[in-house]
């Protein structure tokens, strides 16, 4: 109960139930979808709880992140897609002995797939056709073995960062070929991601069905939370308070609940009083002071970014000109700590970063004070 730091499954997976219905037709459809969301919104827990279900999906999961270049992402999914076989470790055994590896392929009749990986691999491709490739092993695999393979992309955003910007365009045309292939993509910066699928000039327009995974319904949360501490003989009634500051954030939310949880059965609680909860939330606002430092780390590497965060923070005004706090906040767009509402309004994207520039705000004004 209360999971958090992995996807969460089972009984513990509340509040997304409502939206697996409209995730699991788009993928029985052969639908390819994209999911947006800030950062530990829980995309992840929502497409591996699907997919995992009951095993009914031949799924292949790679997280884009773990990949600093193009060539070990290849690989990646290369070893996962001959996994679907049988072939465990494709790479590693092609290094150890090709004459091995060539009468395993041939035990799956997969032969002919393996020696073109294999031929490619000698000819030290272009990092592009070697990806290229990769995707299409998936492909070719789930036609012989006569099955639909969901590959899901994680943070697919960054496939920018780890080559050149023509792979969207090069992807694509791959991918849109593929009839027993279903991708779903995920990613957290949610400007980029909507560039990618929703700017009429990308290649990827129109390509994925586009869902918004709003935050997690409160009173699902607060309902959920009620069965749990009940079981314990524990009154919650000022806890739904708390909740509603959190907005929702499953990540957040979920530590802070832990927190509340371990420390009242630790301490013998029965009945919840607002200081201790209140002196939770400050207990898991301080356990993710080292994430917030280095989302204010990265804003400060950058001029003015930090003044734009604090202003947006506080709902304030920065004497910039207005080109160049367009340009600014375009950035931290990019960088996903803020989020565009409506024309000309942006939000912080996560609520323990706001309180910690409404914190920077407060210091400016006493050194203002005391100047």
């Amino acid at each position: 109960m209360f999971g958090i730091g992995k996807p969460v499954t089972g009984d513990d997976f509340i509040d997304r139930k409502k939206h697996l219905p409209m995730f699991k037709i788009h993928i029985d459809q052969q639908q390819s979808i994209m999911i947006k969301a800030p950062r530990r919104f829980g995309k992840t827990s929502l497409v591996k709880h699907l997919l995992e279900e009951k095993k009914k999906y031949n799924f292949l999961y790679i997280d884009i992140r773990r990949f600093s270049n193009l060539t070990t992402l290849s690989e990646e999914i290369l070893n996962q897609a001959y996994g679907f076989s049988g072939v465990d470790n494709f790479i590693q055994a092609s290094k150890k002995s090709v004459f091995s590896l060539l009468k395993t392929l041939k035990s799956v009749s997969l032969e002919d797939i393996g020696e073109l990986t294999l031929e490619i691999q000698e000819q030290q491709t272009d990092e592009i056709e070697y990806f290229l490739h990769a995707l299409d092993v998936v492909e070719k695999i789930a036609l012989k073995k006569g099955i639909i393979v969901q590959f899901v992309l994680d943070e697919f955003q960054d496939i920018l960062k780890v080559t050149s910007k023509n792979i969207l365009e090069k992807c694509r045309s791959v991918m849109q070929h593929h009839k027993n292939v279903t991708y779903v993509f995920l990613g957290s910066i949610e400007s980029i991601m909507t560039k990618i699928f929703e700017n009429k000039s990308s290649p990827f327009f129109h390509f994925a069905q586009i869902i918004d995974l709003p935050p997690l319904d409160i009173e699902e949360l607060f309902e959920y939370t009620q069965k749990v501490f009940q079981e314990q003989s524990i009154e919650i009634n000022n806890l739904k308070f708390f909740l509603e500051f959190l907005k929702g954030h499953p990540d957040y939310s979920m530590q802070y609940l832990k927190n509340v949880y371990v420390n009242s059965i630790i301490e013998k609680i029965k009945k919840l009083s607002d200081q201790f909860l209140f002196d939770n939330l400050l207990a898991t606002i301080d356990s993710n002071k080292a994430y917030i430092d280095e989302l204010i780390a990265k804003a400060k590497t950058k001029k003015h970014h930090m003044d734009q965060l604090i202003a947006i923070a506080n709902e304030t005004l920065l004497d910039i000109d207005s080109r160049t706090s367009y340009i600014i906040k375009g950035s931290l767009e990019e960088m996903g700590l803020i989020k565009k509402v409506a024309t000309g309004k942006y939000i912080i994207s996560d609520i323990f970063l706001q309180l910690a520039l409404q914190k920077e705000q407060l210091k400016l004004e006493q050194i203002r004070g005391n100047a």
